[in-house]
């Protein structure tokens, strides 16, 4: 079982792929990532540490790294990568194709299925309504 420290690693690893899944991380998103990151840990994460994410996803096969890791990864770690990159999916208020299908490709390397995935975003859906009221 992966520690707290790796399973926050997951968790950056998967908010940097879904964001640079239209080509470039922009600094809305790169503070949308630090304050996701901070929400989930209580850690404060640099720019630089966002920067070094985003090298390591560009050089890297991130998919390949997912499915590799979805075996030593816990229920909870998997639906929070989820949710974080979902969230840095709503910096810009809208959407690409590219993102959703990189959220997505990120959900199946983790051998989650679509219902569960269909289940996890319908949650953040609600929680988000919740925390604009």
């Amino acid at each position: 079982m992966a520690g707290a420290n790796d399973n926050l690693d997951w968790i950056l690893k998967a908010m940097v792929a879904v964001a640079a899944s239209d080509g470039r991380i922009d600094t809305r998103e790169v503070g949308l990532i630090q304050q996701v990151y901070k929400d989930q840990s209580g850690q404060t994460l640099t720019a630089d540490k966002v920067a070094r994410a985003a090298e390591e996803n560009a050089d890297g096969d991130m998919l390949g790294q997912f499915a590799a890791a979805s075996g030593t990864l816990d229920r909870t770690t998997k639906e929070e990568m989820i949710c974080a990159a979902y969230r840095v999916l709503l910096a810009d208020d809208r959407i690409a194709g590219e993102e959703r299908k990189k959220l997505k490709d990120i959900a199946m390397a983790l051998k989650i299925s679509e219902i569960h995935f269909g289940a996890i975003l319908e949650d953040l859906a609600a929680w988000l309504v919740t925390q604009k009221a």
